[in-house]
């Protein structure tokens, strides 16, 4: 049995987190340990002009997607202003920054978010969209993608399930824009030449890509395009119990892909070269090269995450800057609190 194989059957057994960094940090008086290799994630809002079958994000929330509403700082200035204080407050631990959302490209306040992170010199910056707005033009003749590669960022993750283009509509299910395969034709050389690298997100779907030949015909057509960079994921697991979202419930019941079968097909396929593995505290990674393209793989599993974090209630595995001014260390904007947001008195 190959090291990759050992670990990927024992995965989350094996992760240990006193055995990682850990600093020491005080958040307005709750003490904690962080993660050295801590990311910070800027939900910027939960607008999406797509309602994607499979959404994680809404796991936790109501049927409709209307229905899905994170309370938020209202007044521009009074957002910037907390953003700037919390990006401040954490400067000491050297984050990472991601941008995400909903579609955070759409947002009015895109552009001044990446500004700010510009201008706190944060040391590796990525952005997650379903890339429908990166081409639209917001600056003058600037598109979001040229303030992107402005603003100094360094990884751009595109959310695609399918490379045919009715396939993918009908699993991502748009309401307006859309991120065409002529699109990424254009965005995938123009953002590599200029130092922001792309890479394709594809989920693992019985809809959609499902096995090792349609993983292929993925990176194939997508190499064509001039991407390098494609990882495949896992549908997460959860916690029934912590999720009310039929109808997303139900869809990612139906369309689970288990990537152990699909790695046990993989290792038979010399054309996906082992690179390298990754094991984090609730998700497990395995990197290919395959022709020219590093390809990743990641099972992710919420339980797993919970279980971790109660075990260990003095750690920071991660920090999420919320819509609402408040610093979590959950996706949830009323749990985990290290800061809380208070609306400044007006004198």
């Amino acid at each position: 049995m190959s090291e990759f194989e050992k670990i990927r059957y024992t995965r989350q057994q094996d992760f240990n987190i006193n055995e990682k960094k850990l600093i020491d940090f005080d958040f307005d008086g709750k003490k904690k340990k962080v993660y050295g290799n801590v990311n910070f994630s800027i939900f910027v809002d939960d607008y999406c002009n797509a309602d994607c079958k499979f959404c994680v994000a809404q796991l936790r929330y109501e049927n409709i997607a209307m229905a899905y509403k994170k309370p938020k700082i209202e007044d521009d200035e009074e957002y910037f202003r907390r953003l700037d204080e919390v990006l401040s407050y954490v400067a000491p631990l050297n984050v990472s920054v991601s941008i995400t959302g909903g579609e955070p490209t759409l947002s009015p306040r895109f552009k001044r978010i990446i500004e700010l992170v510009d201008k706190h010199n944060i040391r590796k910056r990525t952005i997650t969209t379903n890339g429908s707005a990166l081409l639209k033009k917001v600056d003058g003749d600037k598109t979001n993608l040229d303030l992107l590669i402005e603003h100094k960022f360094d990884h751009l993750n595109i959310s695609k399930t399918h490379f045919d283009e009715d396939i993918n509509k009908k699993i991502m299910r748009y309401s307006k824009g859309y991120c065409s395969n002529e699109d990424l034709a254009k965005i995938i050389p123009y953002a590599l030449e200029r130092g922001l690298r792309p890479r394709l997100s594809c989920l693992l779907l019985k809809d959609g890509i499902h096995d090792v030949d349609g993983m292929a015909k993925y990176i194939e057509f997508y190499e064509k395009l001039g991407i390098d960079n494609i990882i495949f994921r896992e549908l997460m697991d959860y916690d029934d119990k912590t999720m009310c979202n039929k109808e997303k419930m139900d869809y990612n019941e139906r369309n689970k892909v288990k990537l152990n079968d699909v790695w046990k097909e993989v290792d038979k396929d010399p054309s996906f070269v082992p690179y390298q593995n990754l094991l984090g505290y609730y998700y497990y990674v395995e990197m290919y090269d395959y022709h020219n393209v590093r390809v990743c793989s990641e099972s992710a599993d919420l339980k797993v995450q919970t279980e971790e974090k109660g075990n260990n209630k003095d750690t920071v595995y991660e920090m999420v800057f919320h819509p609402n001014g408040n610093l979590n260390g959950s996706w949830v904007d009323n749990e985990d609190i290290l800061l809380k947001y208070e609306k400044k008195a007006v004198k």
